[in-house]
């Protein structure tokens, strides 16, 4: 994950630069609009989040401290992923996530998308950018152990790794699911009503389950950790368009208070 966050500091950049450059430049024909009040709530939220990722107290866990971990603590539910490692479901996680990074930019293909492609790109930056922020200071937070490190499989130089304590929730599957399903969000309010939505719909429910699957196998992760990773991603991949739909009911927005403090508000209209 430290790949990622590297990538993601790169991505406040391009959220900043291209927050100047599309409010106030949306073409008639998109079905998104943009305002500083909410782009920049997002940004400022997600930086905020990454950053405390980063500030806050982690330790990984050491050799006498995973000697002492006893699966008794793990619940029914998750407990069979303990018998799990595979270096080559690592490999094929790792390569289904970039690869669900990268899959929105295939939506460039289509004339109307690319011709709006100054929106599309701060949607796209602005899920990725979210997730990576949730989910990070989740891992740090909640310090749960990887599964691979109740059992006797996976190598001691790979226990004994920084992010041994990152089991919750699953960010390969957080920021798959963020990808696909604001692709599939985004093709659709481009192009209402296209036969080919249902089968990026059905791409975006499936890929994310299998990156999720190869985590679990991998050793990475328990259930209720791909279980959560899902959820967050997908909701994120879906709400960051709905948030910019042209008329829509949701305002999101920082206010300046007279005393020097920033405020969020959120408001809903009926």
């Amino acid at each position: 994950m430290r790949r990622i966050i590297d990538l993601a500091q790169r991505v406040l950049v391009l959220i900043t630069i291209v927050s100047a450059l599309v409010v106030g430049q949306e073409k008639n024909n998109s079905p998104y609009s943009f305002s500083k009040g909410l782009d920049m709530t997002i940004a400022s939220v997600s930086g905020g989040l990454l950053l405390g990722s980063i500030l806050v107290d982690y330790t990984p866990m050491g050799v006498e401290d995973i000697a002492n971990l006893n699966s008794d603590d793990i619940s029914s539910y998750d407990v069979k992923a303990i018998k799990n490692w595979d270096l080559g479901s690592i490999k094929m996680s790792d390569l289904l996530l970039y690869s669900s990074i990268a899959a929105p930019g295939l939506l460039l293909t289509d004339k109307t998308i690319r011709n709006d492609y100054r929106s599309f790109s701060l949607l796209w930056a602005e899920s990725v950018f979210l997730t990576l922020g949730i989910t990070n200071l989740t891992k740090v937070l909640v310090g749960r152990p990887r599964p691979y490190l109740y059992g006797d499989k996976a190598p001691e130089e790979y226990k004994i790794k920084d992010d041994n304590r990152k089991s919750f929730f699953s960010g390969h599957t957080s920021i798959s699911a963020a990808s696909c399903f604001l692709m599939a969000s985004v093709y659709d309010d481009y192009n209402p009503g296209s036969q080919l939505s249902p089968y990026l719909w059905a791409g975006a429910c499936f890929i994310p389950a299998l990156t999720a699957y190869y985590r679990y196998d991998a050793g990475k992760h328990f259930p209720s950790d791909l279980v959560a990773g899902y959820i967050v991603g997908s909701t994120v991949g879906i709400l960051v368009p709905r948030w910019h739909t042209k008329n829509s009911n949701i305002n999101v927005g920082l206010t300046l208070q007279a005393s020097g403090k920033i405020k969020t508000h959120l408001s809903y209209r009926f």
